[in-house]
């Protein structure tokens, strides 16, 4: 069940990407939007790994 805690932060990191990215909330964030999708790859990843792991 630990792959669902990734991936749901991963969808949360993404999702916050889309709506900085749409809007101009920050203005110009661009390390910070970097910052966003490295962090929501990386649980990405981890949450397929975990689930990998779980059906074995």
């Amino acid at each position: 069940m630990t792959y669902k805690k990734y991936l749901s932060l991963s969808a949360v990191f993404l999702i916050g990407y889309l709506v900085i990215e749409f809007t101009d909330i920050y203005g110009d964030p661009g390390w910070f939007k970097f910052y966003l999708v490295i962090i929501g790859v990386t649980f990405l990843i981890s949450g397929i790994s975990e689930y990998s792991k779980t059906k074995k």
